[in-house]
């Protein structure tokens, strides 16, 4: 158990140590949620990715959420939520000016409420993009399938199951090194 633990703690070392060698980007955006029970979001969001073949990335995403707001069991419900997802990213035009992406991965969602309590989730997502530009900044479009089913513990209206499932978009600019 002890030679499994170290082989892991290693790999992570030696990871994060390459990470910066990596060829990657950050980028900023912003975005619009359609959730399903609860209307729409605006937001804003940061991005980061690592090469690790021409036609592959590592990438992590923060978006963060104001204002979902909806008349929900006769009260005024209103929800902040900051997914952080991380996945992986296929580019099916990596050498083009104009690339196509699809990419899933992982979410885990941290979210308030004024409505008693909300329970943070961990979900999946997928996603399609494209991007275009130079060399070192390009634009991006790209949509997600957000799945995200959680409990608003409310003391006067019980624990009813929120539906937060819907087709997220993203605007924004990348840079690479």
């Amino acid at each position: 158990m002890r030679l499994k633990r170290g082989a892991i703690v290693l790999a992570i070392l030696l990871l994060s140590a390459a990470a910066p060698s990596f060829a990657g980007s950050i980028g900023v955006y912003g975005s619009y949620w359609d959730g399903s029970d609860v209307g729409t979001t605006a937001g804003a969001g940061v991005r980061l990715g690592f090469e690790m073949f021409k036609w592959m990335e590592i990438e992590f995403h923060g978006t963060y959420y104001t204002n979902f707001e909806e008349e929900f069991q006769s009260q005024d419900f209103e929800l902040t939520a900051l997914p952080v997802d991380g996945g992986l990213r296929f580019n099916l035009l990596p050498e083009k000016k104009f690339n196509v992406y699809l990419g899933a991965g992982v979410t885990y969602y941290f979210m308030d409420t004024n409505l008693g309590e909300v329970d943070d989730e961990f979900t999946y997502y997928g996603e399609g993009g494209i991007e275009f530009g130079g060399e070192n900044t390009k634009f991006f479009i790209e949509a997600l399938w957000r799945d995200l089913d959680t409990a608003v513990d409310d003391p006067t209206t019980g624990d009813p199951e929120v539906d937060f499932s819907g087709i997220s978009g993203n605007v924004g600019v990348n840079w690479r090194w």
